[in-house]
């Protein structure tokens, strides 16, 4: 698990590095732009250099420098990783090719050099490949790695592949590194009824500690340090430093253990914002990795391949349920559609807000909305959290856990259209004041209640939700029967009460 800096770098810096989606873009089209004129001219037969392509490689080479500098700033709080490692050496070579590819142009344009002229094409080729291959890591580090082939290798149904066999068998993690995954056939019993109960453990106790405290930075398509912690790939792996993130079998020698013991102010404390996880949560992650580390290939297949919240292990392995005729859950529905790219001005005006406790992100690099979280914690208050009412149509993720924000601060928020995930955790909100926030994103699709005074006339707020998910309520004033009756009227929605029936 990679550390994160994001703390000690000074915010005029930070912002500066934040201009790096921005500025990799010129240099990336101009080479672009170069080969293409380039392509061109060779299926028309003509033997000599375009005035064009000298003068385009030449401002990429420049544009190139400002693109690096702002990327190794962007660098320092964004950890570390082998695609960071390659990005970044592959874009200063990248760079330097261009200085060169452009003298070089520039001398084959001239009327003595034309013989060099296939030689120096030759040369932007590999200079298109090196670039393209360059910005390749850098999407992989913002989308995770296949994200471009994502969408040709997803079911006809719509469903991914990932997780699953060409027959919808669902595929669960082995106990040890490097083990097969386990058929579990739809419709039929689960193969073996202790690997059963190890990820009925999983989805009960350890996914919901990764949902609200690890996915932030590690999850949902992020990959800080290059670490996916709902990819068991990339989770149940070694670090730069050669250590396991999580070994099965064996938590003392695991990054992942060793890091959330760590004191608040070690830099390599994780999570790095926020209260440290509770000893329960601790004992939790302790007992998952000492039983094997048992986990989905990908984490949001838990809720189609763990039994429900209550259930025995031996009553879900003789009543299977198969997937298929499980509830489907809503739709998503697309973000607004007319929402440009933010300008580096929002985002540099965004990431001001960092004085106030506030910690807003662009969603991924040229996304149009923010992420919101309060690394203030309780320092936040109604005072601070007006700040961010004026981005409210740009906000996707938004998270007032642990601040003190109060129902009658909530009252005058406006509404988040674009609002997908809404986390009101460990706070002092009540019903009025939940109410108040869902009211003003009904497009939620995962909503966190944990440790909230929240009760069952919470449930009249969520049911109104129609693209609703998940909803988190452990540690609030939920009674049984409300939320068995919430189960009944939303059957699509997965209710997380940490393990109770």
């Amino acid at each position: 698990m990679s550390s994160t800096l994001a703390d000690s770098v000074p915010p005029l810096l930070e912002a500066f590095g934040r201009l790096h989606p921005v500025m990799v873009h010129l240099p990336l089209g101009l080479v672009f732009a170069a080969f293409a004129v380039e392509a061109w001219r060779v299926v028309q037969r003509r033997r000599e250099m375009s005035p064009f392509t000298p003068t385009a490689l030449g401002l990429a080479a420049l544009t190139g420098v400002m693109a690096g500098a702002t990327g190794i700033a962007f660098a320092e709080s964004h950890g570390s990783g082998d695609d960071l490692f390659w990005h970044r050496w592959l874009g200063i070579g990248a760079t330097v090719a261009c200085a060169g590819a452009a003298w070089a142009a520039w001398r084959a344009s001239r009327p003595a050099g034309i013989d060099a002229v296939p030689a120096v094409r030759g040369l932007i080729v590999g200079l298109t490949v090196l670039v393209a291959w360059s910005g390749h890591l850098g999407a992989n580090m913002v989308w995770g790695p296949g994200f471009v082939w994502e969408p040709l290798i997803e079911r006809d149904d719509g469903s991914e592949r990932a997780g699953a066999d060409a027959t919808g068998t669902a595929l669960v993690a082995g106990d040890a590194p490097g083990e097969a995954p386990v058929a579990v056939a739809q419709g039929a019993p689960a193969a073996d009824p202790v690997r059963t109960e190890k990820l009925a453990f999983f989805r009960s106790n350890v996914l919901p500690i990764f949902e609200t405290r690890c996915y932030e930075c590690h999850g949902n398509g992020k990959r800080k340090g290059g670490l996916r912690m709902d990819d068991r790939t990339s989770l149940v792996s070694k670090d730069d430093e050669g250590l396991w993130i999580v070994k099965p079998g064996d938590a003392k020698d695991s990054v992942l253990i060793n890091r959330v013991l760590l004191p608040a102010e070690d830099d390599l404390s994780m999570p790095p914002e926020g209260e440290r996880l509770a000893a329960a949560q601790v004992e939790d992650l302790r007992k998952w990795i000492e039983d094997g580390a048992v986990m989905p290939e990908a984490a949001d297949a838990a809720a189609e391949q763990a039994p429900a919240l209550g259930a025995s292990p031996a009553a879900a392995a003789a009543k299977p349920v198969p997937l298929a005729a499980r509830p489907a859950a809503p739709a998503r529905r697309p973000l607004a559609q007319d929402l440009p790219p933010l300008a580096p001005g929002e985002a540099e005006a965004a990431a001001g807000l960092r004085a106030k406790g506030i910690n807003v992100t662009p969603m991924a690099a040229g996304a149009s909305t923010f992420t919101v979280s309060m690394p203030g914690g309780p320092e936040v208050g109604d005072v601070d959290f007006v700040a961010i009412y004026p981005m409210a149509a740009r906000i996707e993720e938004l998270s007032l856990a642990r601040s003190s924000v109060t129902d009658a601060g909530v009252m005058s928020m406006p509404s988040l259209p674009n609002a997908r995930s809404v986390r009101l955790d460990n706070t002092g909100l009540t019903d009025v004041g939940i109410t108040a926030v869902l009211s003003r994103t009904l497009d939620a699709e995962v909503v966190n209640l944990v440790n909230t005074p929240a009760t069952d006339r919470a449930f009249t707020a969520l049911g109104q939700l129609p693209y609703l998910r998940k909803v988190y309520l452990y540690g609030t004033k939920v009674s049984p029967d409300g939320v068995a009756a919430f189960r009944q009227a939303r059957p699509g929605v997965e209710v997380n009460v940490g393990g109770t029936p």
